[in-house]
């Protein structure tokens, strides 16, 4: 257990990602885990969802156990229960303009464009139709930047071969940061965005101090979190590289309330 010293109580933060870490299948969150949650809550805890995702409507049924969200992995920092965005961080107009260039000219990949309602793809495949039904949206194609209800936005998703997008933004220099986030896609934030560095921004204004942050999660897009944490806990189905990195694996899977084991072992 962390989180007092010479029987002065320190404040903890449990940091979580969550698909592949807190959620089961798709946005489930099982009992277990969430009576754990509520438990960390009630000890006085700072649960903080750190996750890749853009908006919190999807993941609204997490509001009660919440105190922040990180999106975007680490680019927006949202306060709850009120949902006060605290920051968010553009991407470079210049850079996006030459990033939908290059994917518009490069139809290996897909360059997924989202704000608000809006999901522009530039072409549709049958990848794009499968997301289509998980996520029960309707994406439009875009042409170009002129197709664009906004001058920027926060970041990009690149599915099904985000290879040669990842080598041209190194390449080029782009002012971007690319983070696998599974075997097929890869997210693009603006440079220096992070999960740990949404944490670490949450944790200062909480004044918490690093070493009383317990932070978990699955993906290689984790491993700034795991390794910047006083705790880093790696999940037991994270692959051996992220493992690695970790001060400690679960015995148990994110279908197996790992959430619930790493809240009775560093917070309860």
């Amino acid at each position: 257990m962390i989180g007092r010293t010479g029987g002065i109580f320190m404040r903890k933060m449990l940091a979580l990602d969550l698909d592949g870490t807190t959620f089961g299948v798709r946005t489930e969150l099982s009992e277990a885990n969430r009576r754990a949650l509520l438990a960390a809550k009630e000890a006085g805890t700072a649960v903080c969802f750190v996750t890749g995702r853009k908006s919190v409507e999807p993941i609204s049924h997490l509001c009660g156990l919440a105190d922040y969200f990180v999106l975007n992995n680490g680019g927006t920092v949202v306060a709850a229960p009120g949902m006060e965005q605290l920051y968010t961080t553009l991407v470079e107009r210049s850079d996006m303009l030459r990033l939908i260039d290059f994917c518009l000219a490069h139809d290996s990949a897909i360059l997924h464009l989202i704000s608000g309602d809006y999901w522009g793809v530039n072409r549709i495949t049958p990848g794009v139709l499968r997301q289509q039904e998980e996520f029960e949206g309707t994406p439009v194609v875009y042409r170009g930047a002129g197709d664009l209800p906004f001058e920027t936005l926060d970041g990009f998703v690149v599915s099904e071969n985000y290879g040669p997008v990842r080598d041209f933004i190194e390449r080029e220099g782009l002012r971007l940061t690319c983070a696998v986030t599974n075997a097929t896609s890869m997210d693009v934030m603006p440079q220096g965005v992070n999960k740990w560095r949404g944490t670490a921004y949450v944790a200062a204004r909480e004044g918490i101090a690093r070493e009383n942050i317990v932070a978990a999660g699955n993906y290689y897009n984790d491993l700034e979190l795991i390794r910047g944490a006083g705790v880093g806990v790696a999940v037991r189905n994270a692959p051996e590289e992220v493992r690695a990195q970790a001060d400690y694996v679960t015995e148990r899977t994110h279908l197996e309330d790992a959430v619930a084991e790493i809240v009775e072992r560093f917070i309860l």
